[in-house]
């Protein structure tokens, strides 16, 4: 409610449900005549009350059918007594706790004793404070009036109303109506002073005969809490055929004392002002304003004569008859629009990739607790972005509607985390924002980069194994590594497929397809080369690979191409032990300048019948080919160079010594 209704209430009760029931609100004043004074009135509900109470909760009006919501009775004996019995009758029907009553009391008439009270549903309403005011006496208020503030549950002090509950003076005389004019003022001045835009109803017994008399005219005067009746009917209601339809007094049938007569005064009433009237935030229903028994059918009758046609058990009509003079005036009223944003406050979004086009979804709906569509006023909304978020819009949404789906873009021009939000805000009036803010967090990934070495971008890997002798199978260890390109922020890898061309059968590996290769990782491999078969062979491999599937993934290749030589023997290898080295080398210094008959590999691998220059070249080129036997050393390349330099000084002495 609007800071001007910090007036000093004490807050009583804040009464707050984690489920309330679907709402919208039934308001129904009534007076049961249970005070003390005149006798024979009786203190306690009469018979067949809780009947008609439930009667007029099953009631449909509007589609809506609903328990009660607020109970503002006239003419009870004290808080305590008589309105906690009504208390007490009502939770027998729904339920131990589901209705509580105000503490306050006025002060009553010093002729009299009967008071005005409140019963609400605990369900839907919370009780925030009640107070009395005005002076009684002669000439003065035949009782003080009582004002109660109350809110409906699941909504902020915006959405909070008055009610004020009065039992004017009765009387036709111009003292009874210069006393009803004296309390009608004492109320305007009251919320005349909290300034305009106040939801107040002004309910009860107002005991006037005409819409021309002082104290009705000093409520529907121009001003803050101007009031209006919902109906909209004026005239001169008392015993009058026109207005039958809106009287409330009285459908007694005279059998227990009560004021009898039948039903042709119009003295119960619910005003609002026109805050109530503006179809925003909290409004009357049009159509649901009604004295409940009456349709028009029993002027100057009782409720339970024969001629009623109002479409209830005849038992309830019996009821009406009985338990009091007045009937009871029924209004629906619906509730303010309440915000929600479907799914948490805080969201964490899924990773996306650099460049991505990222979007987040979100619904926006009106969930006012109703039953149907008219029991809340619509949502009017707008929703705006900061951060790397972007975008904005607006909406509408009835309750029950199921909400509007809306999108807003993400941030992917650069690598890191990311924050935005998305902020709402609405016109509707006195509307509940559940979700004020919902806040978005992801993080923004570099693509994988996919390289066959660690410390550069590698796209293209040769193996070249080489001439090798018929045998078995030779192999090569590789590596695929994901380079991360910005710490903490590089996407995973994923090899997808791997396609193979050429000499696949004799030049193959070991790849296959993997995902989740973190930033600065690797996965090693091998390359293998099958020489069982003489040839020349080559073959290659078209590596697929891609981002880990997010948002803004995208693909890369690496080729990986394979070489290889199988002759019917190792070149060098003249002493056939599968591998080119020291043995070979020192079998041509052995037969150095020496004839051989054509052929003779032990010595002659150039096959021109001397062991001289062209087999030393054929064993130092094609050194350390094969597999060296036994686990043997493999000379290093200088070691290779001393062989050379010490293998043309042998030439060199032997064609000295010639």
């Amino acid at each position: 409610m609007p800071t001007r209704f910090s007036y000093g209430l004490v807050c009583l009760c804040l009464l707050a449900l984690t489920a309330p029931a679907a709402a919208q609100l039934r308001i129904v004043t009534y007076n049961t005549a249970n005070g003390t004074f005149p006798s024979p009135n009786d203190a306690s509900p009469r018979t067949g009350m809780d009947n008609v109470l439930q009667a007029i909760a099953d009631e449909v009006t509007n589609g809506i059918s609903r328990p009660i919501d607020a109970l503002i009775f006239q003419e009870h004996d004290e808080p305590y007594t008589t309105t906690q019995e009504f208390v007490d009758l009502l939770n027998g029907i729904y339920g131990a706790g589901t209705y509580a009553r105000s503490s306050g009391v006025t002060l009553p008439n010093y002729t009299d004793n009967i008071r005005q009270t409140l019963v609400y549903n605990t369900n839907t309403l919370s009780l925030v404070g009640d107070i009395t005011f005005g002076e009684t006496g002669s000439g003065k208020a035949a009782r003080q009036t009582a004002r109660y503030e109350l809110r409906p549950v699941g909504y902020g002090a915006e959405a909070g109303f008055l009610v004020y509950n009065s039992h004017y003076k009765a009387g036709s005389s111009s003292s009874d109506q210069a006393r009803r004019d004296f309390e009608a003022n004492s109320i305007r001045n009251d919320i005349d002073a909290l300034g305009n835009g106040i939801h107040a109803i002004y309910a009860g017994d107002f005991n006037m005969q005409s819409s021309t008399q002082a104290a009705y005219q000093t409520l529907l005067s121009a001003g803050n809490g101007q009031a209006f009746d919902p109906i909209n009917t004026p005239g001169n209601w008392s015993n009058s055929f026109t207005y039958r339809a809106v009287h409330t007094q009285s459908p007694h049938d005279g059998s227990d004392g009560l004021v009898g007569g039948g039903v042709d005064d119009r003295y119960d009433f619910q005003l609002v002002t026109g805050e109530f009237l503006d179809n925003e935030g909290l409004s009357y229903i049009p159509g649901s304003y009604h004295a409940f028994g009456n349709n028009g059918t029993t002027y100057n009758q009782a409720t339970n004569s024969g001629s009623n046609t109002y479409p209830v058990a005849s038992s309830i009509l019996d009821d009406l008859a009985h338990v009091s003079d007045h009937l009871p005036v029924v209004a629906d009223y619906q509730l303010p629009a309440m915000l929600d944003v479907d799914g948490p406050a805080a969201v964490f979004l899924d990773d996306i990739i650099i460049g991505a086009t990222a979007s987040h979804d979100f619904t926006v709906r009106n969930s006012a607790p109703v039953d149907v569509v008219i029991g809340a006023d619509e949502l009017d909304y707008t929703y705006n972005t900061t951060g790397a978020a972007s975008g904005s819009g607006a909406g509408t949404d009835d309750a029950l509607g199921g909400g509007n789906l809306h999108n807003i873009n993400l941030d992917a021009s650069i690598a890191g985390a990311k924050n935005g939000s998305i902020t709402f805000a609405t016109t509707s009036q006195q509307a509940k924002v559940n979700d004020d803010e919902v806040t978005l967090s992801y993080n923004v990934l570099d693509h994988a980069d996919a390289s066959f070495a660690s410390g550069l971008d590698m796209d293209l890997l040769t193996i070249d194994f080489g001439t090798l002798a018929v045998g078995g199978t030779v192999n090569s260890a590789f590596d695929i590594f994901n380079l991360e390109d910005t710490l903490g922020f590089t996407a995973d890898l994923d090899l997808d497929s791997i396609l193979g061309s050429g000499d696949t059968g004799v030049l193959g590996s070991n790849l296959a397809a993997f995902a989740g290769l973190i930033a600065g990782g690797s996965n090693g491999f091998m390359a293998s080369f099958d020489t069982s078969n003489l040839g020349t062979f080559s073959a290659s491999y078209t590596l697929n690979l891609s981002d880990q599937d997010l948002a803004g993934a995208t693909s890369q290749v690496l080729t990986l191409q394979l070489l290889g030589e199988v002759t019917g023997t190792l070149v060098g290898d003249l002493d056939g032990d599968g591998f080119v080295g020291i043995d070979d080398l020192n079998l041509v210094l052995g037969n150095w300048n020496q004839s051989v008959p054509p052929g003779n590999p032990l010595a002659d691998p150039s096959g021109d019948g001397f062991v001289g220059i062209d087999d030393l070249n054929e064993v130092l080129g094609n050194w350390n080919a094969g597999t060296p036997p036994g686990g043997a050393v493999v000379p290093e390349p200088g070691t290779l160079a001393l062989l050379g330099l010490g293998t043309f000084a042998v030439i060199r002495r032997q064609r000295t010594g010639k």
